[in-house]
């Protein structure tokens, strides 16, 4: 998981494991493993429970869903065979680290997570209000 503070390269750390569940994970974890060759859904999902020491396994309705979009944005392509492979742009360099777009949809979406907790626990919320009002101005000197 390569941009991601936690991954330290073992998929049984701790540190790796809180995240699962977070909003923005699923993506490049999926990516991560079409890195090693197409993979079908059920092979997706299956890498990933793996991946996770069977902690944890995607279902079909957060899988699927998420293939759609990334053949739409051109990440992945399915194959004749139906399954799932990066595309030739991705491998090229394009991929979530030099990705601008991919940047910003990682931002959306750790940017919902964070409403969410918001409006659900205002006391854990408050425990990263400075953090993140720190980097609200980051972000607005861009």
């Amino acid at each position: 998981m390569t941009g991601d503070p936690n991954w330290t390269g073992n998929f049984g750390d701790m540190r790796w494991r809180r995240s699962f569940g977070q909003r923005g994970w699923l993506r490049p974890t999926v990516i991560r493993v079409l890195e090693s060759g197409p993979k079908n859904g059920i092979e997706i999902m299956d890498s990933i429970g793996e991946m996770s020491h069977g902690w944890w396994r995607p279902s079909p309705g957060s899988i699927y869903p998420l293939l759609e979009q990334l053949v739409k944005d051109s990440v992945i392509k399915k194959g004749k065979d139906g399954k799932y492979g990066l595309t030739g742009t991705y491998r090229e360099g394009t991929g979530p680290q030099n990705n601008t777009e991919e940047v910003l949809l990682n931002m959306e979406s750790n940017i919902s997570y964070l409403e969410e907790l918001a409006a659900g626990s205002v006391k854990e919320f408050s425990r990263y209000r400075k953090r993140i009002d720190d980097m609200s101005r980051r972000i607005s000197r861009l």
